[in-house]
């Protein structure tokens, strides 16, 4: 009996530490266990700057202007931002998103300002590129 009593208050101490120390992971640790915390930042902020970009210059090209090639790169854009996420390297899908921002690239219509962010947006995520895909 003493030794059954022993073993089910041992169980019950590890069972009770285990919750404890799982309780006290962050939800940011479980989010990306394929990187630093530093990384996660960094590259969301790049997919912020190129949303927020993309939207500048959408916004200075008139509400009809191009704006299916805005769309298409905005969704590109999110959709990249979600997979990395995961920890998902798809290389089709940044290959998509780098031709989506191109595309946006090729409108003559675009202010100079905003094709110099987009232009410098692409080149990040063409290192980002090189660095992950």
């Amino acid at each position: 009996m003493k030794h059954v009593l022993i073993r089910t208050l041992a169980g019950s101490s590890l069972l009770l530490l285990s919750l404890t120390a799982n309780a006290q992971t962050t939800s940011e640790q479980l989010r990306s266990p394929f990187y630093s915390q530093d990384q996660y930042q960094l590259t969301h902020s790049m997919f912020d700057k190129v949303t927020a970009d993309l939207y500048q210059a959408q916004t200075d090209a008139g509400p009809l202007e191009g704006s299916s090639r805005f769309v298409g790169a905005n969704n590109q854009i999110r959709q990249l931002k979600q997979s990395w996420d995961k920890g998902q390297y798809l290389s089709r899908q940044m290959e998509t998103t780098i031709s989506a921002i191109q595309t946006v690239l090729t409108d003559n219509r675009l202010m100079p300002r905003d094709r110099d962010a987009l232009s410098a947006d692409l080149s990040q995520l063409l290192d980002f590129r090189t660095e992950y895909y």
